[in-house]
């Protein structure tokens, strides 16, 4: 962390020592307790020495804004003044641009600064307002939108709400406009009706999420109702529109991981199997030729826009989703064979090195652009005018481009776009040799210049902002899982040791004792406590490196870990997202479905069936929480693939116990197992004596229960990396 970022909040800390504001706690004050003084105070932005692309981006900002911690809040209650609190998902950039839209006029930024205590949210570290939001917007009946913009008491009780709009819509600037003079109106006539009337809808409104999770109805049945989950995810898919109904523009992340891995369970019935590679093979075949991967720089895209992957979201290409789609294609390959995806996820592994990697060997969260969509397209002449004579054939037959655009219609119906070109290598260069009748060497090398020189010039008219420069956990623990991921389909030692390396470092920089924080350095809690969420990313790593070490060395933190979810996250009814050290809601927030990314739930999930196999203890009543399977992953298996995947591990995982005398062929098979689906452990003397090996043996337990002797690499029953 920073020096700066240490000077910036240590002020925020010394006020801590002195104040202790209850936001959103149930037994508040009356607000005649709340009366007093006025103070006047000073403030300039505070956020330009946090950590995070959100913060990087509005440091120049002429917006006061100041963190979520309750100094702020502080601030508000001093001055009698409201908080305008702003949400922001870095995943989702645009915020950039509707952010400068308020800001855009000197009048208006006076009128934020002197009315309110502006708070800038990160809603990806400060994880519960990703799921607040959501259910905010849920109240207006509407879907999750960021930025969300909300007006809130000093208690921390929100007001009014409204999503700030982008592209073809009101300002930002008008949507602010008509709400504040709503809100400021009524909070001049009569502060006291605010304070006691936001007080009654937060109670209200936690009632009303403490009802829905103890509704939640979960399945009496859930090996079988797992299954017609993945049933019914898997006849989502239509092959003549092909179009995966339920996915949303999200890169199926997910939907890939679970599909690779029940196409090689084998206790699952055959036709799901069956359906599940075929499935995986449609949907590759469908993204891996298509834009969503970029060929100029080896990245992948978070979403498209519309119904085809043609157009994608030219939005932030961050460390975590990345990284993500690294392991997610590597699965694939192992399933189907396509070396394209292979290809491509070394590729997008040479991007997050090159742009995300720090000096000290850790990751950061990634650029956050936000720009004119025009300038990631390509027109024709453009690549005429930039590509030698030579060049400009081969790629144009690799990569799709038209004189007319390619763009289709139904993506953009203004024709916005016309002419223009979203840009892949939908061609093999050995297609496009047999195509133009050219040496495929000569093609590879003709590519690879055309690569640069548009490269080139693309980053010059993109004008990318300011990187964020602080080691973010959640990032770098996902590395760390691609790391294993690729050292176990490529059998390159040297990826092995990076896993091993980056997270031996991972652990000295994002713990505080027993426990994570989300980036180094001090602060207060409600910026820097990790969320659940880390702790789910972060032991599923930890599992991952003693997956393809075999040592033993790592099983002890992630059982830590794990306990610490136990302590901090666990209550009597759900997982909460949030610390109570950290929390300024006191809101009952969980994530239990998968928005931008996987659910805290699903990972927790997940990493219990892995070590429950392990023989790690897990404390009861949280083990319980989650083996539970939701009845909604029956009917929405898309947004709840990961609780899927931890259900079929959960069941039908088939578990490997080695000696300590195993030969070092025999290790490295088990080393290069799946990671999910396939468990490995060296034997214990406790361990009932069916599941002794023999001497350099090792024992196979079945998903039901039967065993049987390995006595070399060749008979670990597991499909060959192709």
């Amino acid at each position: 962390m920073t020096t700066l970022l240490q000077k910036r909040l240590f002020g925020f800390s010394v006020v801590l020592l002195g104040f202790e504001l209850l936001v959103g706690c149930g037994d508040k004050k009356p607000v005649e307790d709340l009366k007093g003084e006025v103070k006047v105070i000073s403030m300039v932005n505070s956020v330009g020495g946090l950590p995070g692309p959100v913060y990087v981006s509005q440091a120049g900002s002429p917006i006061h804004w100041q963190p979520w911690t309750k100094a702020s809040f502080k601030m508000a209650n001093d001055s009698r003044r409201l908080v305008l609190a702003v949400i922001a998902m870095p995943q989702r950039s645009t915020f950039v641009n509707i952010l400068a839209d308020l800001y855009a006029d000197a009048a208006m930024v006076n009128l934020i600064n002197a009315t309110y205590v502006p708070i800038l949210i990160d809603g990806d570290a400060i994880r519960e307002f990703k799921q607040f939001t959501a259910l905010l917007c849920a109240e207006m009946k509407l879907g999750p939108q960021f930025p969300l913009i909300v007006w809130m008491t000093a208690e921390g009780n929100p007001i009014a709400w409204k999503p700030l709009p982008y592209e073809n819509k009101s300002s930002a600037a008008e949507v602010f406009m008509k709400s504040h003079d709503t809100v400021a109106k009524m909070f001049a006539n009569d502060p006291d009706y605010v304070f006691n009337n936001s007080r009654l809808d937060q109670a209200e409104r936690r009632k009303r999420i403490m009802l829905r999770l103890n509704e939640v109805e979960t399945s009496k049945e859930p090996t079988a109702d797992a299954l017609r989950s993945l049933r019914q995810l898997n006849s989502l898919y239509d092959p003549v529109s092909r179009n995966f109904y339920g996915l949303g523009g999200l890169f199926p992340v997910g939907v890939l991981d679970v599909l690779s891995m029940s196409a090689r369970m084998e206790g699952l019935p055959d036709e799901q199997r069956a359906m599940s590679l075929k499935v995986v093979n449609s949907l590759l075949e469908d993204i891996l030729v298509s834009p969503m991967f970029d060929p100029l720089d080896g990245s992948v895209y978070d979403a498209k826009r519309g119904s085809s992957w043609l157009f994608p979201v030219y939005d932030s290409q961050n460390c975590s989703s990345q990284a993500r789609v690294v392991i997610s294609l590597l699965n694939a390959y192992e399933a189907t064979g396509d070396k394209r995806a292979l290809d491509r996820a070394l590729g997008v592994l040479r991007f997050v090195e090159e742009n995300h990697k720090l000096e000290s060997g850790l990751f950061r969260f990634g650029i956050t652009y936000s720009g004119d969509v025009g300038k990631w397209l390509w027109l024709y002449e453009e690549a005429k005018d930039i590509l030698s004579p030579e060049e400009l054939p081969v790629w144009v037959a690799a990569t799709g481009k038209k004189k007319i655009g390619n763009i289709p219609s139904e993506l953009d119906p203004q024709r916005k776009y016309f002419r223009g070109n979203s840009i892949a290598f939908a061609k093999s260069p050995e297609e496009v040799a047999e195509l133009l009748d050219i040496d495929s060497t000569k093609v590879k090398v003709l590519l690879e210049s055309a690569r640069k020189k548009l490269l080139k010039v693309r980053n010059e008219r993109l004008k990318m902002p300011a990187a964020d420069k602080d080691e973010n956990a959640v990032a770098t623990f996902r590395m760390i899982s691609a790391y294993a991921a690729v050292y176990r389909i490529t059998g390159q030692s040297s990826y092995r040791d990076l896993a091993v390396e980056t997270l031996v470092k991972a652990k000295e920089i994002f713990t505080a004792g027993p426990r994570l924080i989300a980036y180094p350095g001090e602060g207060p809690d409600s910026l820097l406590a990790a969320r659940a969420f880390t702790y789910g990313v972060a032991i599923n790593a930890v599992l991952d490196v003693e997956a393809v070490t075999l040592k033993g060395d790592w099983l002890q933190w992630a059982g830590d870990l794990f306990s610490t979810v136990s302590e901090e996250f666990s209550t009597q009814t759900y997982i909460k997202e949030c610390p109570s050290a950290a929390d300024l809601t006191d809101l009952p927030i969980t994530d239990s479905f998968l928005l931008f990314e996987e659910s805290t739930f699903g990972l927790l999930a997940i990493s219990e069936s892995r070590l429950d196999a392990l023989g790690i203890p897990i404390v009861p009543e949280l083990k319980e929480k989650l083996k539970a399977f939701p009845i909604s992953a029956i009917t929405s298996p898309v947004i709840h693939s990961d609780v899927l995947q931890a259900a079929l591990m959960r069941n039908f995982s088939v578990s490997y116990v080695f000696g300590d005398d195993a030969p070092e062929t025999l290790i490295e098979a088990l080393a290069r197992s799946p990671l999910h689906g396939v468990n490995r452990r060296v034997a214990s003397p406790s361990d009932p004596p069916n599941l002794i090996p023999k001497p350099g043996e090792a024992i196979r337990l079945a998903h039901d229960g039967v065993v049987s002797p390995v006595r070399s690499a060749s008979d670990v029953r597991i499909p060959s990396v192709p």
